[in-house]
């Protein structure tokens, strides 16, 4: 099912994680939205895919069912994700990041590698001047 998905990395700027638990590709029984072995091992690893890395809606049953807000924001930040699209509770996932971040369960560092990512492709795009940084 990777095939086609693997043939285009090199031609797209952002790659969507759904949270399909894919049994046959990692052990952690975990979202692969929300999978360091998935995101960060494979994807970024395996695949050497550099690009921003998006969540599905972080308000889909697969993930509220079985995570709070802010641990599923954790979980995906941890994970190698960029961008969380569409939290269940936008405050709750902010302050568990934030309070992740304060307590060094999330290093600095991962954060700086997300907002980088996310920087380069709105330079690429014209969304922001270069200039400004």
């Amino acid at each position: 099912d990777l095939v086609p998905f693997i043939a285009a990395l090199n031609k797209t700027d952002m790659v969507m994680a759904a949270h399909i638990t894919a049994v046959n590709v990692t052990s952690d029984g975990l979202p692969s939205s929300l999978s360091r072995e998935m995101i960060t091992d494979k994807l970024r690893g395996e695949l050497g895919y550099d690009g921003v890395v998006i969540t599905d809606s972080m308000s889909m049953g697969a993930i509220v069912q079985d995570y709070s807000p802010a641990e599923a924001a954790v979980k995906a930040i941890n994970a190698g994700v960029d961008i969380i699209l569409m939290p269940q509770d936008l405050a709750k996932a902010y302050n568990g990041i934030l309070n992740a971040v304060n307590n060094g369960n999330i290093s600095t560092d991962r954060i700086d590698q997300s907002v980088l990512r996310i920087l380069q492709l709105k330079i690429k795009y014209g969304v922001v001047d270069p200039e400004q940084f």
